[in-house]
């Protein structure tokens, strides 16, 4: 067996949450006083970046005077909506961890907030699955270095990265990890390595 692990993105990866996290972020946009929409479509463009920067370069217009107050409520309002709603998961992933699960550790990896993990895995009932996990949003690291941290910590062999972004690619390469490019989320790479086209290829890892 080439692989022990497998270690997982979230946005674009294992589910679609982007229906969810749009509404929050234009509530928490209505609530400064910022009258501007963005659409469920701007925010799977922008997944996969750190949450610091997704406010900095997709948010300017926000004035500075504001940003802090913004960033809150948002967080607020994921929590609650994610709770409430959660997002689309892709087809089979349940049944496919299940599986995979015989073979391999799995962990998730993502740049998501503080909490969003937990909210995705309660509201799947998916926790047994996953043996750690880690974000951004708990001590501002990157994913590589997030990454590495879950690496290291399990004492991971032969892990593996899945995700669906350049960024998510990028990662993997800092950390030192094979990527699988998932091409049925939200991003494109050119020419990956290891691809799969629907979430339960991972079965012929």
């Amino acid at each position: 067996m080439k692989y022990d692990s497998i270690i997982f993105d979230l946005d674009g990866t294992l589910w679609d949450g982007s229906e969810t996290m749009v509404k929050a972020f234009n509530d928490a946009l209505h609530q400064v006083g910022i009258n501007v929409t963005i659409t469920a479509q701007t925010v799977r463009d922008f997944s996969g970046m750190k949450m610091d920067d997704i406010f900095a370069k997709h948010f300017g217009f926000v004035p500075k005077e504001e940003l802090q107050a913004f960033e809150e409520v948002y967080s607020q309002k994921e929590k609650e909506y994610i709770a409430q709603s959660g997002g689309k998961l892709y087809p089979h992933v349940k049944e496919t961890l299940d599986k995979l699960k015989e073979n391999y550790r799995l962990f998730i990896v993502s740049n998501c907030m503080k909490g969003y993990i937990e909210s995705f895995l309660n509201f799947y009932n998916l926790g047994s699955f996953f043996q750690d996990f880690e974000c951004f949003g708990n001590q501002g690291f990157p994913k590589a270095k997030n990454i590495r941290l879950i690496v290291e910590r399990n004492h991971l062999q032969h892990p593996v990265y899945v995700g669906d972004t350049i960024w998510d690619k990028e990662s993997a390469d800092k950390a030192g990890v094979d990527f699988v490019h998932a091409a049925y989320g939200f991003g494109k790479i050119e020419n990956p390595k290891l691809k799969i086209r629907k979430f339960e290829d991972l079965l012929l890892l």
